[in-house]
Protein backbone atom coordinates (compact mmCIF):
# COMPACT_ATOMS: atom_id res chain seq x y z
CA UNK A 1 0.00 0.00 0.00
CA UNK A 2 1.14 3.49 -0.90
CA UNK A 3 0.79 6.03 1.04
CA UNK A 4 0.66 10.03 0.89
CA UNK A 5 1.46 11.26 4.65
CA UNK A 6 0.14 14.42 5.41
CA UNK A 7 1.71 16.21 8.42
CA UNK A 8 4.60 13.87 8.13
CA UNK A 9 6.97 16.22 10.53
CA UNK A 10 4.08 15.78 13.77
CA UNK A 11 4.68 13.47 16.36
CA UNK A 12 2.37 10.87 14.73
CA UNK A 13 3.51 11.57 11.07
CA UNK A 14 6.97 10.29 12.90
CA UNK A 15 5.22 7.45 14.43
CA UNK A 16 3.69 6.40 10.65
CA UNK A 17 6.91 6.46 9.49
CA UNK A 18 8.96 4.48 11.59
CA UNK A 19 6.36 1.58 11.65
CA UNK A 20 5.81 1.33 7.64
CA UNK A 21 10.02 1.65 7.65
CA UNK A 22 11.71 -1.45 6.00
CA UNK A 23 7.62 -3.15 5.65
CA UNK A 24 7.19 -5.10 2.58
CA UNK A 25 3.81 -4.39 2.55
CA UNK A 26 3.09 -0.62 3.19
CA UNK A 27 5.18 2.28 2.09
CA UNK A 28 4.95 6.33 2.61
CA UNK A 29 5.64 7.42 -1.16
CA UNK A 30 5.66 11.43 -0.44
CA UNK A 31 4.39 13.60 2.50
CA UNK A 32 3.12 17.01 3.30
CA UNK A 33 4.65 19.02 6.20
CA UNK A 34 5.30 22.61 6.66
CA UNK A 35 9.03 22.94 5.01
CA UNK A 36 9.25 21.07 2.18
CA UNK A 37 12.28 18.48 1.59
CA UNK A 38 12.97 16.08 -1.86
CA UNK A 39 16.58 15.57 -0.81
CA UNK A 40 15.70 12.20 1.04
CA UNK A 41 14.11 9.18 -0.33
CA UNK A 42 10.84 9.91 0.59
CA UNK A 43 9.72 13.64 -1.39
CA UNK A 44 8.02 15.96 1.48
CA UNK A 45 5.40 18.96 0.20
CA UNK A 46 4.88 21.61 1.71
CA UNK A 47 1.19 22.44 -0.46
CA UNK A 48 -0.85 20.14 -2.28
CA UNK A 49 -0.36 21.66 -5.47
CA UNK A 50 3.07 20.87 -5.52
CA UNK A 51 2.74 17.16 -4.42
CA UNK A 52 -0.09 17.43 -7.47
CA UNK A 53 2.50 18.95 -9.99
CA UNK A 54 4.93 16.01 -8.86
CA UNK A 55 2.26 13.19 -10.14
CA UNK A 56 2.71 10.82 -7.67
CA UNK A 57 1.10 7.08 -7.67
CA UNK A 58 -0.33 6.61 -4.27
CA UNK A 59 -3.11 4.36 -3.08
CA UNK A 60 -4.41 6.04 0.16
CA UNK A 61 -4.02 9.66 1.92
CA UNK A 62 -3.15 9.20 5.41
CA UNK A 63 -3.98 12.37 7.65
CA UNK A 64 -2.46 13.23 11.18
CA UNK A 65 -2.10 17.34 10.69
CA UNK A 66 -4.32 20.05 11.33
CA UNK A 67 -7.50 21.01 11.26
CA UNK A 68 -6.24 23.98 8.67
CA UNK A 69 -5.13 21.99 6.37
CA UNK A 70 -8.86 19.80 5.98
CA UNK A 71 -9.58 21.24 2.93
CA UNK A 72 -7.45 22.22 1.00
CA UNK A 73 -6.31 18.00 1.96
CA UNK A 74 -9.94 17.12 0.84
CA UNK A 75 -9.99 19.18 -2.34
CA UNK A 76 -6.34 17.61 -3.43
CA UNK A 77 -7.86 13.94 -2.32
CA UNK A 78 -10.74 14.44 -4.86
CA UNK A 79 -8.76 15.83 -7.25
CA UNK A 80 -6.46 12.88 -7.50
CA UNK A 81 -9.53 10.54 -7.06
CA UNK A 82 -7.81 9.08 -3.69
CA UNK A 83 -8.98 7.21 -0.71
CA UNK A 84 -8.71 9.62 2.82
CA UNK A 85 -7.75 8.00 6.23
CA UNK A 86 -8.50 11.47 8.03
CA UNK A 87 -7.46 11.25 11.55
CA UNK A 88 -7.36 14.84 12.22
CA UNK A 89 -9.60 16.50 15.02
CA UNK A 90 -11.67 19.79 15.63
CA UNK A 91 -13.44 20.53 12.29
CA UNK A 92 -15.97 22.76 12.66
CA UNK A 93 -19.58 22.03 10.58
CA UNK A 94 -18.31 23.70 7.39
CA UNK A 95 -15.47 21.52 7.05
CA UNK A 96 -17.29 17.96 8.40
CA UNK A 97 -20.16 19.26 5.46
CA UNK A 98 -16.95 19.31 2.88
CA UNK A 99 -15.88 16.14 4.15
CA UNK A 100 -19.21 14.62 3.90
CA UNK A 101 -19.85 16.27 0.14
CA UNK A 102 -16.31 14.40 -0.83
CA UNK A 103 -17.49 11.27 0.53
CA UNK A 104 -19.92 11.19 -2.19
CA UNK A 105 -16.57 10.88 -5.62
CA UNK A 106 -14.45 8.76 -2.06
CA UNK A 107 -14.06 7.03 0.15
CA UNK A 108 -13.74 8.79 3.48
CA UNK A 109 -12.67 7.10 7.12
CA UNK A 110 -13.32 10.02 9.40
CA UNK A 111 -11.93 9.10 12.35
CA UNK A 112 -11.92 11.16 15.93
CA UNK A 113 -9.73 8.26 17.21
CA UNK A 114 -7.86 5.00 15.49
CA UNK A 115 -7.19 2.96 18.64
CA UNK A 116 -9.08 -0.19 18.50
CA UNK A 117 -9.40 0.26 22.35
CA UNK A 118 -10.96 3.45 22.34
CA UNK A 119 -13.30 2.31 19.05
CA UNK A 120 -14.63 -0.76 21.32
CA UNK A 121 -15.19 1.49 24.11
CA UNK A 122 -17.02 3.73 22.08
CA UNK A 123 -19.62 0.90 21.79
CA UNK A 124 -19.83 0.04 25.29
CA UNK A 125 -20.08 3.29 26.83
CA UNK A 126 -23.57 3.37 24.58
CA UNK A 127 -24.80 0.34 26.09
CA UNK A 128 -23.85 1.28 29.32
CA UNK A 129 -25.68 4.66 28.81
CA UNK A 130 -29.14 2.35 27.30
CA UNK A 131 -29.37 0.71 30.87
CA UNK A 132 -27.98 2.98 33.24
CA UNK A 133 -28.98 7.09 32.28
CA UNK A 134 -32.96 5.75 32.88
CA UNK A 135 -31.79 4.22 35.76
CA UNK A 136 -30.73 7.50 36.93
CA UNK A 137 -26.91 7.53 36.86
CA UNK A 138 -25.31 10.61 35.89
CA UNK A 139 -22.94 10.95 33.07
CA UNK A 140 -19.40 12.59 33.16
CA UNK A 141 -16.20 12.28 30.26
CA UNK A 142 -13.24 13.11 31.44
CA UNK A 143 -10.16 13.65 29.21
CA UNK A 144 -6.37 14.14 29.48
CA UNK A 145 -3.75 14.97 26.99
CA UNK A 146 -0.61 16.21 27.10
CA UNK A 147 0.09 20.32 27.01
CA UNK A 148 0.66 20.64 23.00
CA UNK A 149 -2.85 19.58 21.74
CA UNK A 150 -4.78 22.34 20.50
CA UNK A 151 -8.09 21.55 20.33
CA UNK A 152 -10.59 21.13 23.38
CA UNK A 153 -12.39 19.10 24.28
CA UNK A 154 -10.90 16.11 22.65
CA UNK A 155 -12.17 14.57 18.92
CA UNK A 156 -12.28 10.96 21.33
CA UNK A 157 -14.10 12.91 24.00
CA UNK A 158 -16.59 14.11 21.34
CA UNK A 159 -17.10 10.86 19.80
CA UNK A 160 -17.59 8.99 23.48
CA UNK A 161 -20.41 12.47 24.18
CA UNK A 162 -22.11 11.31 20.74
CA UNK A 163 -22.83 7.87 21.50
CA UNK A 164 -24.10 8.93 24.73
CA UNK A 165 -25.93 11.54 23.55
CA UNK A 166 -27.25 9.07 20.76
CA UNK A 167 -28.47 6.56 23.17
CA UNK A 168 -29.88 8.50 26.02
CA UNK A 169 -33.87 8.47 26.16
CA UNK A 170 -34.15 12.75 26.14
CA UNK A 171 -31.82 15.21 24.90
CA UNK A 172 -29.18 16.20 26.66
CA UNK A 173 -27.53 19.39 27.54
CA UNK A 174 -23.65 19.61 27.10
CA UNK A 175 -21.32 21.29 29.79
CA UNK A 176 -17.94 21.84 29.03
CA UNK A 177 -16.49 22.26 32.61
CA UNK A 178 -17.99 24.15 35.39
CA UNK A 179 -17.63 27.77 37.34
CA UNK A 180 -19.23 29.95 39.21
CA UNK A 181 -22.04 29.28 41.76
CA UNK A 182 -24.72 27.78 39.36
CA UNK A 183 -27.35 25.97 39.99
CA UNK A 184 -26.98 21.59 40.80
CA UNK A 185 -26.64 19.33 38.66
CA UNK A 186 -29.49 18.07 35.89
CA UNK A 187 -29.93 14.42 35.14
CA UNK A 188 -29.99 15.42 31.47
CA UNK A 189 -26.63 17.34 31.74
CA UNK A 190 -23.08 15.57 30.28
CA UNK A 191 -20.27 17.32 31.55
CA UNK A 192 -16.93 17.09 29.46
CA UNK A 193 -13.94 18.12 30.94
CA UNK A 194 -10.48 18.62 29.83
CA UNK A 195 -6.82 18.40 31.36
CA UNK A 196 -3.85 19.53 29.96
CA UNK A 197 -0.14 18.69 30.93
CA UNK A 198 3.02 17.50 30.35
CA UNK A 199 3.30 14.70 28.33
CA UNK A 200 -0.09 12.78 28.88
CA UNK A 201 -0.51 10.63 25.25
CA UNK A 202 -4.37 10.49 25.97
CA UNK A 203 -6.28 9.41 28.54
CA UNK A 204 -10.14 9.13 28.42
CA UNK A 205 -12.79 8.21 31.35
CA UNK A 206 -16.60 8.20 31.09
CA UNK A 207 -18.31 8.20 34.40
CA UNK A 208 -21.86 6.77 35.41
CA UNK A 209 -22.88 7.80 39.01
CA UNK A 210 -25.48 7.73 41.45
CA UNK A 211 -26.37 8.11 44.92
CA UNK A 212 -25.09 4.51 45.53
CA UNK A 213 -22.34 3.48 43.26
CA UNK A 214 -19.77 4.52 40.26
CA UNK A 215 -18.80 2.89 37.97
CA UNK A 216 -15.93 4.00 35.46
CA UNK A 217 -14.62 3.14 32.21
CA UNK A 218 -11.33 4.31 31.40
CA UNK A 219 -9.11 3.96 28.34
CA UNK A 220 -5.29 5.46 28.44
CA UNK A 221 -2.56 5.33 25.52
CA UNK A 222 0.62 3.92 26.82
CA UNK A 223 2.30 4.83 23.38
CA UNK A 224 1.54 6.24 19.84
CA UNK A 225 2.28 3.19 18.29
CA UNK A 226 -1.65 2.58 18.92
CA UNK A 227 -2.81 5.19 17.03
CA UNK A 228 -0.43 4.42 14.13
CA UNK A 229 -1.20 0.86 13.53
CA UNK A 230 -5.17 1.51 13.95
CA UNK A 231 -4.82 4.52 10.85
CA UNK A 232 -2.63 1.49 9.24
CA UNK A 233 -6.00 -0.64 9.65
CA UNK A 234 -8.01 1.88 8.34
CA UNK A 235 -5.99 2.87 5.17
CA UNK A 236 -6.13 -0.99 4.55
CA UNK A 237 -9.72 -0.91 4.34
CA UNK A 238 -10.14 2.05 2.19
CA UNK A 239 -7.99 1.01 -0.60
CA UNK A 240 -10.81 -1.17 -1.58
CA UNK A 241 -13.56 0.10 -0.26
CA UNK A 242 -16.61 2.36 -2.19
CA UNK A 243 -16.94 5.93 -2.21
CA UNK A 244 -18.55 6.93 0.90
CA UNK A 245 -18.19 7.84 4.50
CA UNK A 246 -16.85 5.43 6.97
CA UNK A 247 -15.64 5.03 10.52
CA UNK A 248 -13.34 2.92 12.24
CA UNK A 249 -16.10 0.62 13.35
CA UNK A 250 -16.36 -0.27 9.57
CA UNK A 251 -12.74 -0.78 9.33
CA UNK A 252 -12.80 -3.16 12.63
CA UNK A 253 -15.72 -5.43 11.55
CA UNK A 254 -13.76 -6.43 8.27
CA UNK A 255 -10.93 -8.05 10.65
Amino acid sequence: MKIILVGSSGAMGQTILNLVEGSDRHQVVAGVQEEASTEGAIPFFASFDDLYDAEISADVIIDFSHVSLTDAMIDFAVKSKLPVMLATTGQNEDQEANIEAASQSIAILNAHNTSIGVNVMEHIVGEMTKILYPLGYDIEIIEKHHRHKKDAPSGTAVMLKDSIVENMSEEADINHGRSGLGEPRRHEEIGIHAIRGGDIVGEHTVLFANNQEVLELKHSAGSKDIFAKGAITGAEFLVDAAPGLYSMTDALSEL
